[in-house]
């Protein structure tokens, strides 16, 4: 099948127009890149499907004041994957602090865990994780948008509808707050992540 090669906000136009099959492109578009996002936010792949559920749920209530970037929505539909996947996590957290207060029996091994950890982009170490945690909401949305997806900083300025001068300095401090985390060890080698180097020369 050829490949549709409209502009997503010219789709979007058609799909609020009231063409169904207009929005199923956006969605095929973007699915897996969303997912992949996802599911190195959260590491189990029945949520990150649910997150890419929900920001493409977003998207449609928000049909009318979505922010196109050179007529791409991707950075955009970043932004809610990073702030769905932030609300998910904190659910997770409250959940696991319940369970740990249940009596457990005898633990088994979930024999999906070694899958999903094999897929393409998600590995990250813990002490990765333990980095990007410290930083703030809006921090971990400039980080996803210009560190690991490589989205230019002017192109997540429009998408965040922020002054490039912000997002510049929110950056700087993520910056300083993952060399403070990381210290020598490398960035994860995932899809769209820059090497540890980029740190140093985004900002």
């Amino acid at each position: 099948m050829e490949q549709d090669r409209r502009s997503d906000s010219a789709l979007w136009l058609e799909a609020t127009s009231g063409t169904e099959a207009a929005f199923g492109v956006v969605y095929d578009r973007y699915r897996s890149r969303i997912f992949r996002r996802a599911y190195a936010q959260v590491l189990n792949t029945a949520d990150a499907e649910d997150i890419v559920a929900v920001v493409f749920l977003e998207a449609w209530r928000r049909r009318k004041s979505v922010r196109f970037v050179d007529g791409s929505l991707l950075p955009w539909l970043l932004i809610v994957t990073t702030n769905v996947s932030l609300n998910t996590r904190r659910s997770i957290r409250r959940y696991d602090r319940l369970l740990a207060s249940v009596p457990r029996g005898p633990q088994t091994v979930d024999p999906s865990r070694e899958v999903e950890e094999r897929i393409d982009g998600a590995r990250m170490s813990e002490r990765t994780r333990a980095a990007l945690a410290r930083l703030t909401a809006p921090e971990r949305r400039v980080v996803d948008l210009c560190l690991i997806e490589g989205i230019p900083l002017a192109d997540a300025a429009a998408a965040l509808d922020m002054p490039l001068g912000s997002v510049k300095s929110r950056l700087s401090r993520a910056r300083t707050k993952l060399r403070d985390g990381l210290g020598d060890a490398p960035w994860p080698d995932s899809a769209g992540a820059p090497a540890s180097g980029d740190l140093e020369v985004l900002g």
